[in-house]
């Protein structure tokens, strides 16, 4: 159910709308931009030139400060005294021998993870994730001034562009009231040098109107979802429209597919910098200018771990779980965020910065799709190789024999191209069912997200 506050904002004239949202956005500007995130920004910049022998020792002291912090909070207390914690244990043992924090933990346990009482100017943010029981991530003024600092110099400078640069933005946020039919599908925030864009009116009838007030704009940067980003970009392309070159788009929150990346570069004319991180402020992952994903050591450890628990070595798929150096009002630690992904083999960039690197994130836990013999699967892209009559694709594993392979089709769509789809499925994965459904659009997530993958099969193979 809407809020209130949101009640009242979309049964507002949008003039109205656009002045609450001006308003917001020059409150949550002075928020996240003040004395603290300016105070971090040369500090973090100068972190990058570390040796991997500096990042370990950071670590070390790091976790041997979050461990004092998690001794007050209810839940971690019991934990690390069973893991051998004193204050002369080394934080590397102790770390090795905690169980881990899972999401079920968060939502029952969420206050009783807090060090001490919340002070004053403390924000939550809620996320339901799957379950629809919501999470609650508490932030403290300073701690989320300092996470803004870490996407300015680790994500948005590595891309060539600041926090003062003119965004636009396609993001979660719903500024639109659902069943508003004519533009403007989109709202200024001036204190922030933002437009924000709707993502839940993306229709082809609305799209010349997106691309019309997009070379008005003549954004620095584009940032959002990679998947209503390419609706737009594919559209142009489609069209012929040619859209204003920002310097950069970054992309968040979903992975981004080759084919995702060729046609948003394509249709803007610049590169794509994607970035990895969370509401929970524990992990950071950024391009750098070569390509890699470098992680920040000092936001977050990040461990990749194989079904039994040990680490996956480089190249190989496995749990993404995180712990959090920065928040020291809600450590989390040892967290399983959901996600999963890979260690590059290469673990050396031509850019110098000695951060670990991931050969990228793979996908969602969840979305694991699993075989009959039980191999899981994750990664579909291949199956929509060779097909271009397509303005979105989505796998759906119904059972263990069944998929479903789900697609938004251009007028050129052909049952060569049906065909040439269960080809490709069959080379990723064989005997199975395989059905192709034609669709005017692919349901998102409540928060806006696409899922490129969908299992409805349990992880031990049970529906």
């Amino acid at each position: 159910m809407a809020s209130l506050a949101e009640r009242i904002y979309f049964a507002s004239p949008i003039p109205v709308q656009q002045g609450l949202v001006a308003g917001y956005g020059w409150w949550w500007f002075r928020r996240r931009f003040g004395r603290e995130f300016h105070r971090w920004l040369p500090e973090l910049t100068a972190r990058e030139r570390w040796s991997r022998e500096a990042w370990r020792e950071h670590q070390r002291q790091a976790l041997g400060d979050l461990f004092r912090a998690a001794w007050n909070a209810p839940f971690h207390r019991p934990r690390l005294e069973a893991a051998g914690y004193t204050a002369e244990a080394d934080p590397w043992e102790v770390f090795a021998r905690l169980p881990l924090l899972t999401k079920e933990d968060l939502r029952a346990h969420g206050r009783e993870l807090l060090t001490r009482e919340p002070p004053r100017g403390t924000a939550v943010f809620r996320s339901s994730g799957t379950t629809g029981t919501p999470t609650e991530i508490y932030y403290e003024h300073d701690f989320h001034q300092v996470v803004q600092a870490y996407f300015e110099v680790r994500n948005r400078q590595w891309a060539g562009v600041t926090y003062r640069s003119r965004r636009a933005m396609f993001g979660v946020r719903k500024v639109c009231r659902p069943g508003q039919d004519r533009p403007p599908f989109w709202r200024r925030s001036p204190a922030e040098k933002l437009t924000y864009f709707s993502i839940y009116h993306l229709s082809p009838q609305h799209l010349p109107h997106y691309l019309d007030a997009l070379n008005r704009l003549r954004p620095e940067v584009v940032v959002g979802y990679p998947n209503s980003l390419v609706t737009v970009a594919r559209f142009a392309l489609e069209t012929g429209v040619r859209l204003a070159a920002p310097r950069a788009i970054i992309t968040t929150s979903e992975t981004v597919m080759a084919a995702i990346r060729r046609d948003l570069e394509g249709a803007w004319g610049c590169r794509v910098f994607d970035q990895y991180g969370a509401v929970e402020g524990c992990v950071l992952a950024s391009q750098c200018d070569e390509g890699s994903y470098h992680v920040s050591p000092d936001v977050g450890i990040v461990e990749i771990l194989r079904p039994d628990g040990t680490p996956a070595p480089p190249g190989e798929v496995g749990e993404v779980v995180v712990t959090g150096l920065l928040n020291r009002l809600q450590p989390l630690i040892r967290y399983r965020i959901g996600d999963v992904a890979a260690w590059a083999k290469e673990q050396a960039c031509a850019c110098g910065r000695e951060m670990p690197i991931l050969r990228g994130i793979e996908g969602r836990l969840e979305d694991l799709c699993v075989t009959r013999d039980g191999r899981q699967l994750l990664r579909f892209d291949t199956v929509f190789k060779g097909v271009e009559a397509i303005r979105e694709g989505q796998i759906v594993q119904e059972s263990l024999d069944r998929f479903l392979i789900r697609v938004v089709p251009t007028a050129a769509f052909s049952e060569r191209d049906r065909e040439r789809l269960r080809h490709n499925m069959a080379l990723h994965v064989e005997g199975v069912d395989v059905e192709v459904v034609l669709l005017d659009a692919i349901p998102r997530t409540a928060s806006g997200k696409f899922r490129p993958v969908i299992s409805r099969v349990k992880p031990e193979g049970k529906a």
